[in-house]
């Protein structure tokens, strides 16, 4: 076994000792068939006949080169060899508004991997090496990165859930193709790598060479920049981590008044550690301090930062986080029976359970206006939006408030997960709430 073979394995071990797993993982090799996808299966064959541990390989058809249907066939021909077992999945790729070829095409590819690895308890092995490592750090330069984006890619991390591990980030591409040439392997070559259009290839191509040509060890010092940049991250984001869960009210509710304790460092590494947590990208410098002005905007006023997910707004202090809504607000519910119903369209949804014991229609509306009522606690009658004041109820949400009604009377409304019954409701129904969430 080569040097190289033997490093690989050595760090798919280490990944794997220092992880837990309830069953044993299946190792998922992404295979597209070039010199550095091609050595890493050619290692987990030799891995699984020395620790009888299950690999599959998988291989995503972009259809973006005339030639992907010969590296099909090529993949499927050199896993028959090795006896392992072969998936293939075919993607559309088209350009977006604000994404590149490029990087939808990997977005599509990721997304078929971590799915196969979610359904097959998979860790997914990558074939990235030294370059790639230099090459990212110089993109993320590029785009202004902060610490954890030049901590580029880690040589084991999770992502969606997934473990994803890199075994061959340490070695130079030379020492790649020197070791699959040595073993006689077989491999394709993407002609666009040769496209200078894209970043990637641009920086491999033309940039990168030079750099290496005058400084050789460039690679292997960028290497250790961005570990030092990942551990400064990971001793941040402890910290940040700690800060959050003192400002978490809720999951999507941050409590503005002790955000604004923290100094202005810490209270944008709390928000970036938000965002993580919400699984969306992570907001740009010029959005940070649009979100810091809301804290400190006028009371009176419900500031607003827009996102192509949804928007984070401010109401009494607080920030929310408002995803775009993917369900229709109905307007009118008709309940013929006692009945358990989801009231599905509210941030926090909740089950109620309509009880009529008389006769008498009962409805369930939303965007009522002009209604005066008084509940059962209260010693007034007001208009529901001065209750609304009152309850601190966000502006954003009082359309939605479900309101019950009894034929032509308000009988009852659901607010922040709370049943409120007004004067006007009969011993004989009941409204209650059964579950959350």
């Amino acid at each position: 076994m080569s040097e190289t073979v033997s490093h690989i394995c050595e760090s798919i071990t280490t990944a794997l000792a220092n992880t837990s797993f309830e069953a044993p993982p299946l190792l998922v090799v992404a295979y597209s068939g070039g010199v550095d996808s091609s050595l890493l299966l050619h290692t987990l064959h030799a891995f699984r006949e020395q620790t009888s541990t299950a690999v599959h390989a998988v291989h995503v058809h972009h259809g973006l080169s005339d030639n992907a249907d010969t590296w099909l066939r090529h993949c499927q021909s050199e896993c028959d060899k090795l006896s392992i077992p072969f998936n293939h999945y075919h993607v559309s790729v088209k350009s977006g508004a604000r994404k590149s070829l490029e990087a939808e095409a990997r977005d599509a590819r990721y997304k078929v991997l971590h799915e196969f690895c979610h359904t097959h308890n998979g860790v997914l092995l990558l074939g990235q090496h030294a370059e790639d490592q230099l090459e990212t750090l110089l993109l993320q330069l590029k785009r202004g990165a902060g610490p954890q984006g030049l901590a580029g890619m880690g040589a084991q991390q999770w992502r969606n859930g997934i473990l994803t591990v890199r075994p061959m980030l340490a070695l130079q591409k030379a020492d790649i193709v020197d070791a699959a040439t040595q073993l006689n392997l077989q491999w394709v070559n993407d002609e666009s790598n040769a496209d200078n259009r894209y970043d990637r290839n641009f920086l491999r191509n033309q940039i990168i060479p030079a750099l290496s040509e005058r400084w050789p060890q460039l690679s292997k010092t960028a290497l250790r920049s961005a570990q030092l940049c990942a551990e400064q991250t990971a001793l941040v984001t402890e910290q940040a981590e700690v800060h959050l869960s003192q400002c978490l009210k809720t999951d999507t509710q941050l409590k503005g008044a002790t955000l604004l304790t923290l100094s202005q460092n810490w209270q944008r590494a709390v928000l970036r550690q938000w965002f993580s947590k919400q699984s969306a990208l992570l907001p740009s410098q010029a959005q940070l301090a649009q979100i810091e002005n809301t804290l400190t905007a006028k009371q009176d006023a419900t500031p607003e930062v827009s996102f192509s997910w949804g928007k984070v707004a401010r109401f009494n202090n607080d920030l929310y986080w408002l995803p775009k809504r993917n369900t229709q607000i109905p307007q009118c519910l008709d309940i013929k029976d006692s009945v358990d119903i989801k009231l599905y369209w509210l941030r926090e949804p909740v089950s109620l359970r309509i009880i009529n014991k008389v006769s008498g229609s009962i409805t369930i509306k939303t965007g009522v206006k002009g209604l005066r009522v008084k509940p059962k606690s209260a010693q007034v009658s007001k208009l529901l939006k001065e209750w609304f004041k009152q309850w601190k109820v966000p502006t954003w949400e009082r359309a939605e408030v479900p309101v019950i009604f009894l034929d032509e009377a308000a009988v009852a409304l659901v607010v922040n997960q709370k049943v409120v019954t007004l004067n006007t409701m009969p011993a004989t129904l009941s409204v209650e709430i059964v579950n959350v969430g």
